[in-house]
């Protein structure tokens, strides 16, 4: 952990125009941190602007009713950024993960600030306020606020409580601790409306996901007497269900709900070809330790990288990896 609070407050004190970003294929940890970290900002007389090197997806465009959120991929042109003062990495320690935004990074290297809670990290730049025992992006973003004396309102709360609750999985995660209910509760009785937000995570499925979901479940197969699945996802399959590559997101959790899984991994095949592979662990499997074999990263308990096709050669090196952690958990230590 580097939790240097004094510094970090320093920093953000004596900044005026900051832009915050986030990772690729941007999840409401992401988005949820760069829009609360706005509001404070904001609130403390800052001029502030939200750039993603992606637009944010469809089915998450409910989290920022003001359309804050800006990208690269749209109107955002990396000039327009040389004013800012300062730079602050949300929710990713990875260059791999930035996209186009890591070019704009490294012209700015001497501006940049890490907040983030994954384990695994990059050289992004030399200041970092890191808390990897943070069940979210969105609880130090929230912790922020409260030192800055920064009041806490809807517009603020409902963002980081989407973050806080998707990040411990609707807490039911092993990251959920007292403290994530306090936190949540605070956010509550600012303004955040767990049913409402509760409706568009999770009531918002299309008739193409369900099929796209049955598909998923249905190439599942279980390995080690049940403890591990697979499964993958296809181009194909995306196209002939008629769903979009964002359908994809959270299919893994699915196969946690099996007896007896202690381990999940799930492949998906990228349009350019590359596949995307995430894996969730409930044992001594270290899920940021495999990621980090195929260059990615995360948590413990879950975490993803993208690798090179073909997705073949990619399925077995993914399948050995998995078969490999287990059997070392397995084995006792002398």
């Amino acid at each position: 952990m580097r939790l240097d609070w004094a510094s970090l407050l320093e920093i953000l004190r004596q900044s005026h125009r900051v832009v915050l970003t986030s990772h690729v294929r941007p999840d409401c940890d992401a988005l949820g941190s760069e829009l609360g970290m706005a509001g404070i900002l904001e609130a403390l007389g800052k001029h502030v602007r939200i750039v993603n090197a992606q637009a944010t997806p469809a089915s998450l465009q409910w989290i920022d009713p003001d359309r804050k959120i800006e990208s690269l991929a749209e109107r955002v042109k990396p000039a327009d950024l040389a004013d800012r003062d300062l730079l602050i990495v949300l929710d990713t320690s990875a260059w791999a993960q930035l996209g186009a935004m890591g070019d704009v990074l490294k012209s700015m290297r001497d501006r940049v600030l890490v907040i983030d809670h994954h384990v695994s990290e990059d050289d992004l730049g030399d200041r970092w306020f890191k808390d990897t025992s943070a069940e979210a992006t969105a609880r130090i973003v929230s912790e922020i606020g409260l030192r800055l004396k920064v009041p806490l309102t809807e517009r603020i709360a409902t963002p980081l409580y989407a973050g806080l609750s998707t990040d411990t999985g609707g807490f039911r995660f092993p990251s959920t601790s007292g403290e994530s209910f306090r936190v949540a509760a605070r956010m509550v009785d600012a303004g955040a409306s767990p049913p409402a937000i509760y409706r568009e995570l999770f009531e918002q499925d299309t008739l193409a996901r369900l099929h796209l979901v049955g598909r998923t479940l249905s190439s599942a197969r279980a390995s080690h007497d049940g403890r591990v699945i697979t499964s993958i996802v296809r181009l194909a399959d995306i196209k002939e269900t008629a769903a979009t590559p964002h359908d994809t997101e959270d299919l893994i959790n699915l196969t946690l709900a099996v007896k007896g899984t202690q381990v999940a991994a799930i492949l998906i095949e990228q349009p350019d070809g590359r596949i995307k592979v995430s894996f969730r662990s409930r044992s001594a499997v270290d899920c940021s330790a495999l990621a980090g074999r195929f260059g990615g990263g995360g948590h413990k308990a879950a975490a993803g990288a993208i690798m090179p096709g073909p997705f073949e050669a990619a399925h077995e090196r993914v399948t050995a990896a998995v078969d490999e952690a287990v059997r070392a958990a397995d084995t006792p230590v002398a």
